[in-house]
């Protein structure tokens, strides 16, 4: 008989942060590292995400907020500086505060089901 598993799998949350505007988990992680070591690639190394890509996810939420999440210190094209605008500050500080219960209901919804 197999045993059940106990930890539950990894799943996404994806939030509606402004009309048409979403956030992940993933890249709620990276805009935490960002603003917590001011490097792309440390941040990009710290949250398991190829630079490359996260350099890519940082244009794309930069694109898609309606104001920028992340100031490149320098040539948007090259720099590894990196820092959380005000904007940034706001969205991923609201992610987690929005992400919170969400994560508990699906705890708890899938303990039932150990």
């Amino acid at each position: 008989m197999k045993k059940a598993c106990t930890v539950p799998p990894d799943c996404c949350v994806i939030i509606e942060m402004e009309q048409g505007a979403k956030l992940g988990y993933r890249k709620a992680v990276l805009l935490n590292e960002i603003q917590a070591l001011g490097s792309l690639t440390k941040a990009a190394k710290v949250s398991r995400i190829d630079r490359k890509h996260a350099r890519e996810l940082i244009t794309e939420m930069n694109n898609t907020f309606s104001q920028p999440l992340v100031n490149f210190l320098g040539n948007s094209n090259n720099s590894d500086q990196v820092e959380l605008t005000w904007k940034g500050a706001i969205v991923v500080k609201s992610y987690w505060q929005k992400f919170e219960p969400v994560w508990y209901s699906i705890i708890e919804e899938r303990s039932r089901h150990y």
